[in-house]
């Protein structure tokens, strides 16, 4: 029938059917089956308006009835199988499509479980570490010695951190390695050290100054270096135990 064909295919295309196949299919056979069902009693069965005109009529035009009776038996047979066999494959068809959705459904709402890995963390200490540390240059964190610079440190600049100096102790030598620093170290060391001997023991200046009235200003000056090499020394020692 037009009306189960019209369900049929409206039953296919909705999502809500589709999502429950069995019942809808079941319904769907069911229907056609009762349909098919009537049909066939309603050609094979005549009514009994229809039988009282033919025992009443001739018997030539009781032959004709009965041909044009087993024709039209025969036309109802075969729409009846039709409808029976359209309204299998209708069932099946949205049992296939429903149980398609549900195996998609179930790929699409599996879940996996977060695990923070080592790369998550580091990016959440460096965001709160930027973070706290724009707060503290802000006016909302105020401290009386913030204006030193110094006490307190300056914010994202510690000089400590879990009890040991860090690279901000030495100040704009962070920049550099503890192998760069110790060359530096080597180098002025040996340039304040022979600035030292020549001035006091290998070209005395005291007594060049008494004879001559003037002192080389060169050992002067490379003396000097003989402390700076010092503090490279202590800065490459401050580097080295940063792991730089």
């Amino acid at each position: 029938p037009f009306w189960l064909t019209t369900l049929a295919l409206h039953g296919c295309s909705d999502p809500e059917v589709a999502m429950a196949p069995s019942r809808m299919s079941v319904a769907l056979a069911a229907a056609a089956a009762v349909v098919a069902t009537h049909q066939v009693v309603s050609f094979v069965l005549p009514s009994p308006a229809a039988s009282a005109p033919a025992l009443a009529g001739a018997g030539a035009a009781q032959g004709g009835a009965e041909k044009a009776q087993g024709a039209a038996s025969g036309a109802a047979w075969g729409a009846a199988a039709a409808a029976v066999a359209f309204g299998a494959h209708a069932g099946l068809a949205m049992a296939m499509r429903g149980r398609t959705a549900r195996h998609a459904e179930a790929q699409t709402t599996t879940t996996t479980t977060y695990m923070e890995s080592a790369a998550d963390e580091r990016l959440f200490e460096q965001v709160y570490l930027d973070y706290a540390t724009e707060y503290l240059k802000g006016p909302m964190y105020h401290n009386d010695l913030k204006v030193q610079g110094f006490l307190p440190e300056y914010p994202g600049d510690p000089m400590f951190k879990q009890g040991k100096m860090t690279s901000n102790v030495v100040g704009n030598l962070k920049t550099f390695s503890s192998n760069e620093l110790a060359f530096f170290a080597v180098l002025f060391f040996a340039i304040g050290l022979y600035g030292t001997l020549m001035f006091w023991w290998f070209d005395p200046q005291f007594l060049r100054a008494d004879l001559t009235g003037q002192i080389n200003p060169s050992y002067v000056i490379e003396a000097l270096f003989l402390p700076v090499s010092f503090f490279m020394h202590i800065a490459c020692y401050i580097q080295r135990k940063n792991g730089k």
